[in-house]
């Protein structure tokens, strides 16, 4: 060999390890026993309301010695339908969130529903009706607790159906907000204003939210992430502002989920870390790798160590015990909706439908039991047990 093979050969070796290194290194950082003590529990708004910080307080005394399950149901379903009221023969009977396909689904196979909902207001920037306000308020009087996101459906001006994913729209976060004078500015504004003003109903009957917008962004498939990470962090601190000094949501707990160290909005510009660990395709063989998640977790563990950590969506549900082994104690989980849990079929003109039959494209039932009957599982039934958590 060489002298100069020989060099190509070291300089390769030396690349090969550093890259080894570098993919490894959330697995080699070490979370310290006292993050779950030490954890932030105090609300990044001055005038959080007294229910959020009820939730806030109840979340902290549980982070470290259980997860909270958590369902999302889906956003895209019509409320309306007969199937949703108490009585299925009775259209003026109440609708309830109970008889949502996701959470009959869990309910059975586990015969217990998860203490966590998930919901989205997708929809009512642009008009669109929108269960999510009334549902989170029964799942709240019922004694649960309520997370929501918001695919934010973005308006180009240009005639075209909005849209959320960047593929499927031309608008660009950084342009607009380099011009607030402008007609997209603007309807950007109008479009918080429209989901604030909706979302006003939950604080007025003391609802507290984890509330996740500008999800995922780093990933970029959303528009809110297409154009980076400063023009991501003005918008959250847009939104922020917004919400809170000048529509008074002080009911909302901020979760940030921009997944990605460098775009971290700051330890005093939210209250929880949130992640959405999906294996890659939903396949097996990438959740057998960690089924724990215990690499993500380390990755927003090396994010900010002053907040708890939140599985804020996935698809399998993780292995409890092995997370708490390797010392990655996961907040909570909250399953994705629609296939994710339910048979999700075709009907006779084509159009797929949720059922309330459990699929097993990710968990098999067994493993969604063994989730649910984990001692350190907090469901909804062993959360009113508890009587740890105040909702009134």
């Amino acid at each position: 060999m060489t002298f100069r093979n020989k060099f190509i050969t070291v300089i390769a070796i030396i690349v090969l390890c550093l890259s080894f290194a570098l993919c490894g290194c959330a697995a080699l950082i070490k979370v310290d026993d006292a993050h779950y003590q030490n954890a932030d529990a105090t609300l990044i708004n001055p005038d959080a309301d007294d229910c959020a910080k009820e939730l806030m307080r109840y979340l902290k005394s549980v982070y470290g010695k259980n997860v909270i399950a958590g369902q999302y149901i889906n956003e895209y379903e019509n409320f309306d339908a007969p199937q949703f009221h108490t009585d299925e023969n009775d259209p003026s009977s109440p609708r309830t969130v109970f008889k949502a396909n996701e959470l009959q689904a869990v309910y059975s196979v586990t015969g217990e529903y998860p203490a966590l909902l998930g919901l989205d207001v997708s929809g009512i920037e642009c008009g669109d009706s929108c269960y999510s306000i009334e549902q989170a308020i029964e799942w709240h009087n019922a004694g649960g607790i309520v997370t929501m996101c918001w695919h934010w459906k973005i308006d180009n001006l240009d005639g075209k159906p909005r849209a959320f994913y960047t593929e499927e729209t031309d608008f660009n976060l950084k342009k607009t907000l380099a011009d607030k004078n402008s007609a997209r500015y603007r309807s950007l504004i109008a479009d918080i204003d429209a989901v604030a003003n909706a979302m006003k109903p939950l604080a007025e009957a003391g609802v507290p939210i984890l509330w996740r917008p500008l999800h995922e962004a780093s990933g970029g498939w959303f528009w809110w992430g297409a154009s980076g990470k400063n023009a991501y962090k003005e918008l959250w601190n847009i939104l922020y502002d917004r919400m809170t000094n000048v529509h008074k949501l002080n009911n909302l707990i901020w979760v940030y989920n921009g997944q990605d160290k460098s775009w971290y909005v700051g330890d005093d510009k939210c209250d929880i870390i949130g992640d959405d660990p999906y294996y890659d395709y939903n396949e097996r063989k990438y959740y057998l790798k960690d089924t724990a998640n215990s690499v993500r977790f380390k990755e927003n563990y090396d994010t900010s160590q002053n907040k708890m950590i939140m599985m804020s969506e996935n698809d399998f549900v993780f292995d409890i015990d092995k997370a708490f082994e390797e010392n990655t104690r996961w907040l909570t989980f909250c399953t994705w909706c629609r296939e994710f849990v339910c048979v999700y079929e075709p009907d006779e003109n084509g159009n797929r439908y949720t059922q309330p039959i459990y699929s097993e494209k990710c968990s098999t039932a067994a493993e969604l039991k063994a989730a649910y009957d984990n001692e350190k599982t907090i469901t909804l039934s062993r959360l009113l047990e508890s009587g740890e958590y105040k909702t009134k």
